[in-house]
């Protein structure tokens, strides 16, 4: 039996009829005690969102699973290490794990193992995966009760080439969805339906699209997150994080003239992952060879460390005592801190109070009733891209949605206009 699979815009639904169907497949075969649900995605923000709507569904508590399929893949690879080894498969970044995860499943064995703990799996956004990460999946199909929601319009990553996924997608048993139930605010949908086809964005109903003079801008978008009833979230594209932090600067002071009188606004920024391991491995140095003392000396150089730093501290010395592991490369330290890395944004619940900065790609799988977006000059990429960036802001919002550009001239160019070809 072929896989299901669904597609359609942002907010069609189709996190929703995934858990439907894996619903009705358990109410055709229910699971072992042994058995789990697995769920997949690519980035950890949906990784989260899919573990609370499985949190949320009395018949999925506790017998499921979440994970980035990263993290999926350097489970298979560790488990089955001495196959591995002997077909000659390495561990290494999240791309060569996950090639060789699926050269693993490719083994009718590993796959079959695979599917006796999970015989059901739920794949979010796959439209973000890459030919390494789609080996896995294509290689698992076989063998489980595979789901699969995917929106090509939604990849950001235009180094992905999304057509090996695509033509692999249409092999499946896909629903089409069309009708968008995030929102019914006229404006919304008629942007996100224009911005699909490359069609330039109209204000309208619960839209705004507006350029502000400098000084007037910090005033405006103040007031915008101000008098907003529910939640709230401030979001930036690629080249816009400058702008967006000196905004938060700004509203933490309060705004206060002839006109406003508006108290401070604490924006919290969402660091990216890489960002923070880029900070980490700064201080690592390249080539050299440290000891437990000295890697913990060396995290101790910096300012403001992540909180997950003090894991990767304590791994290094539990390795010492358990394997008597007394040397470190800057590779292995490097594999190292990404596990810790991905493993703490993928389960960590502890979030700062405060409305949310963060990137456009960062907000994918959330939704906010109000959003703000702070376009910058030198957003880089295509047209269409620059489009899929816009549109993925917007399909944020609920009830409005708030898009300041930084310069009049913005409003000339793509997203905000599109060529006649």
């Amino acid at each position: 039996m072929p896989f299901r699979g669904f597609e359609g815009p942002a907010g069609s639904g189709k996190t929703y009829r995934l858990m439907e169907s894996v619903g009705e497949r358990l109410a055709q075969e229910a699971l072992l005690p042994h058995q789990k649900v697995l769920a997949l995605t690519f980035m950890h923000g949906s990784r989260r969102r899919l573990d609370e709507e499985l949190r949320l569904n009395p018949l999925l508590r506790g017998k499921s699973v979440a994970m980035t399929i990263d993290s999926f893949a350097l489970q298979v690879l560790t488990r089955w290490r001495s196959l591995a080894a002997a077909l000659g498969l390495q561990a290494g970044d999240f791309n060569a794990n996950c090639n060789a995860c699926g050269q693993l499943l490719e083994n009718t064995q590993v796959a079959r193992w695979v599917a006796r703990s999970y015989p059901v799996m739920l794949v979010d956004e796959a439209q973000e995966l890459a030919p390494p990460r789609l080996r896995i999946l294509s290689a698992l199909a076989p063998h489980a009760s595979v789901f699969v929601a995917a929106d090509e319009f939604q990849c950001l990553n235009e180094e992905i080439d999304t057509g090996p996924f695509m033509e692999w997608f249409q092999g499946g048993d896909i629903t089409q969805l069309n009708h968008i139930h995030r929102t019914a605010v006229a404006g919304l949908l008629n942007a996100g339906a224009n911005l699909r086809q490359l069609v330039a964005p109209a204000e309208g109903p619960g839209l705004t699209i507006r350029y502000y003079y400098k000084n007037n801008a910090p005033f405006r978008i103040g007031a915008a997150l101000h008098y907003a009833q529910g939640t709230r979230a401030v979001l930036f594209p690629p080249a816009g994080r400058d702008w967006a932090e000196a905004i938060a600067r700004r509203l933490s002071q309060g705004l206060h003239s002839a006109n406003y009188n508006i108290p401070p606004i604490r924006l919290i920024l969402e660091p990216h992952a890489s960002d923070e391991i880029a900070a980490v491995m700064a201080v690592v140095g390249d080539g050299e060879v440290l000891t437990p003392a000295q890697v913990a000396e060396r995290f101790a150089q910096l300012e403001n460390p992540p909180p997950w730093v003090s894991q990767v501290t304590a791994a290094v010395f539990q390795s010492m005592i358990r394997q008597g592991k007394t040397l470190w490369t800057a590779p292995e330290l490097g594999a190292l801190v990404d596990r810790k890395a991905a493993s703490f944004r993928a389960y960590a619940s502890d979030r700062v109070r405060g409305i949310p900065l963060l990137g456009i790609h960062q907000a994918k799988n959330r939704q906010f009733d109000h959003v703000v977006i702070l376009w910058p000059h030198g957003v880089p990429g295509s047209d269409e891209l620059k489009a899929r960036l816009l549109y993925n802001g917007i399909t944020r919002a609920r009830r409005t949605c708030k898009v300041f550009v930084r310069g009049q001239n913005l409003l000339q160019q793509a997203p905000f206009v599109f060529n006649a070809v």
